[in-house]
């Protein structure tokens, strides 16, 4: 009766199922997802705690006021966007462009030595004025 069983194989039989997962969660790019948004969002989160740090360290109290709002990949570059740290405080925005503009290099050679990539990226800065949430809003 055994022999008599329908040796005809399904779709799938012989596959191994790590296989399949692995091929399903790839995308076919050959990453995984925690190779691709997991590692992205944390090296993101690096730079900015390092910007944060690099920021409150500084010897001009206009960066000590500045904190970072966000960080977002453009392209190559990181933007990143920085506001006031206490609303309550008056911060002239050209003045504090030109701080964070003359303190760059420093940033940056601070977010190199918090990130774990060979290359450091390019960083770009965006001040917001006083009550503004996001990039193109004013109070």
């Amino acid at each position: 009766m055994d022999a008599k069983r329908n040796t005809v194989g399904r779709e799938g039989d012989g596959i191994d199922p790590r296989e399949e997962a692995r091929r399903r969660d790839s995308g076919g790019d050959g990453h995984g997802r925690a190779n691709g948004a997991h590692q992205q969002a944390r090296f993101i989160a690096q730079v900015q705690m390092a910007v944060d740090c690099a920021l409150q360290t500084a010897a001009a109290p206009i960066l000590n006021a500045l904190s970072v709002h966000e960080v977002v990949k453009e392209g190559g570059a990181l933007h990143v966007v920085l506001m006031l740290r206490d609303a309550d405080v008056k911060l002239d925005t050209i003045a504090a462009v030109k701080a964070v503009t003359h303190a760059s290099s420093m940033i940056r050679r601070e977010v190199a030595s918090a990130i774990t990539r060979k290359e450091t990226p390019e960083l770009r800065f965006t001040v917001l004025p006083a009550g503004a949430a996001k990039v193109g809003e004013a109070s």
